[in-house]
């Protein structure tokens, strides 16, 4: 796909958007006039940087307020996608800095906008677009998302370029919905599973013991999920490559034995550290790594445009390893550790001790267990933060608020928060081993795809 940004006089500049090469815009032989001077500089005078990431920053603070902890993962991360990618778009189709998801910005008119009153048309258009995002996918969040809509407006002195921000907020968002008009819903469906050895079986708690269930008996949890189009990668099934350990084999066995003496209602082999990184990292990816990237926006000082970018690719991220590892559960089909320890003792494997009573620490979730999703993204996230700041050091204090409130681990690395995100699956009883190792290591791979083919910088060559 090409994309034509054009500049008053006459300026045509390409970007190669669906190649794998670097986009250049091109001023090719035409004689620049002083408008089309003019509007190069605009480009790139600082106009930009001086849009802080304070009102980009709000909602994604308003976002996961509203929606955290809600409603199942796969559908709370479909949120975060949509709408952190509704404001990259609308900013950069108030000035042209990176490539969009959805919102051809081939035309942007940059007239009339300068560093002196960018906040107005940009604080408008990222404000629109998260409003009416939030309120098309997640109704309960209205009154919230109004009032603060409401709040931000009234400090933009009404001007045509106001007027222009809130259009381009609405024009982004429908953007996104048209381009996404095909998704089925994220729900429970009736799951008939399988009775052999091995085979994902809808068999473990909580619908037996909720009042009312938790979720319907015999059901699973979008098991289809797999199928939906990606928002960053080609297909889902891209980055799968290796299946799974025969239960009769030496690898098989050591990975039921980790999680049955580490992952149960209290362990007694498991240490205090090891339950803190289960219980910790148990919460959302989206919005545990949404919180991740505000913290350090805040304290790299990212401009407004970068803010949106890092959030919109971070969650790129996120969605697409969802869609990704739900295909390999749905391909795979492989049975829970709450399952296979219960049966142990009817497996075939002489090597398996089974415990009828043996139970995750957290209820385990009603859908496939190889690969692990948590494992997948948060390795996809872990490259897009490697990606994006060239370097896989930080210096960090994160918390959890939902599930260990008060409590902070220190991150040196982003590759240590993709460590510990999959490693805490085995500590809480959801996955063996091998679905999270081949979970993290695909999910760089996704999130390696994603940075480097998506919202890419539309470079310029004059």
């Amino acid at each position: 796909m090409k994309t034509t940004f054009k500049f008053l006089g006459g300026l045509i500049i390409l970007f190669s958007l669906g190649s794998c090469e670097k986009d250049v815009i091109d001023s090719g032989d035409a004689e620049l006039s002083s408008a089309d001077i003019k509007g190069v500089q605009n480009f790139n005078n600082g106009m930009i940087n001086s849009y802080s990431n304070e009102v980009v920053l709000q909602w994604n603070e308003l976002l996961s307020q509203s929606i955290d902890d809600l409603m199942p993962l796969p559908a709370e991360t479909k949120i975060y996608a949509m709408v952190t990618l509704a404001m990259h778009d609308a900013l950069n189709n108030v000035v042209p800095k990176y490539e969009t998801y959805a919102l051809d910005n081939s035309g942007v008119d940059v007239t009339g906008i300068s560093k002196k009153n960018i906040h107005s048309i940009s604080d408008a258009a990222v404000s629109l677009a998260a409003r009416d995002m939030m309120v098309q996918l997640f109704p309960a969040s209205t009154a919230a998302a109004d009032a603060q809509l409401s709040a931000i407006l009234e400090g933009i002195e009404d001007s045509e370029l106001k007027t222009r921000g809130v259009n381009i907020g609405k024009a982004a968002v429908a953007a996104i919905l048209e381009k996404r008009a095909n998704d089925f819903p994220l729900r429970f469906q009736t799951y008939i599973g399988g009775t052999a050895p091995g085979e994902y079986q809808v068999n473990y708690m909580p619908f037996m013991l909720a009042n009312p269930p938790v979720w319907p008996e015999n059901a699973a949890y979008a098991p289809n999920m797999g199928e939906l189009t990606p928002f960053g990668i080609i297909s889902s099934d891209q980055f799968r490559d290796e299946g799974l350990y025969p239960l009769n084999s030496s690898e098989y066995v050591a990975d039921y034995n980790e999680v049955k003496s580490l992952g149960c209602t209290d362990c007694p082999m498991r240490t205090e550290e090891q339950t803190e990184i289960g219980a910790f990292w148990i919460e959302s990816n989206a919005s545990s790594m949404n919180r991740l990237a505000r913290t350090l926006i805040e304290e790299r000082k990212l401009d407004g445009w970068e803010a949106a970018r890092l959030i919109g690719l971070v969650e790129m991220a996120v969605i697409d390893a969802y869609i990704a590892s739900f295909e390999g559960k749905a391909y795979y089909k492989f049975w829970r550790p709450v399952s296979a320890i219960r049966a142990g003792d009817f497996d075939g494997v002489d090597a398996t001790v089974g415990d009828l009573t043996w139970t995750s620490s957290f209820f385990t979730p009603p859908t496939a267990e190889y690969p692990s999703t948590h494992a997948y993204a948060g390795g996809a996230s872990a490259a897009v933060f490697k990606s994006f700041f060239n370097s896989d050091h930080v210096n960090l204090n994160v918390t959890s608020p939902y599930y260990l409130p008060g409590v902070e681990r220190h991150l040196n690395s982003f590759s240590q928060m993709s460590y510990e995100t999959a490693i805490s699956r085995i500590y809480i009883g959801y996955h063996f081993r091998h679905a999270i190792e081949v979970g993290e290591r695909q999910g760089k791979e996704l999130g390696e795809y994603v940075f480097q083919n998506n919202l890419r910088e539309l470079k310029k060559t004059l």
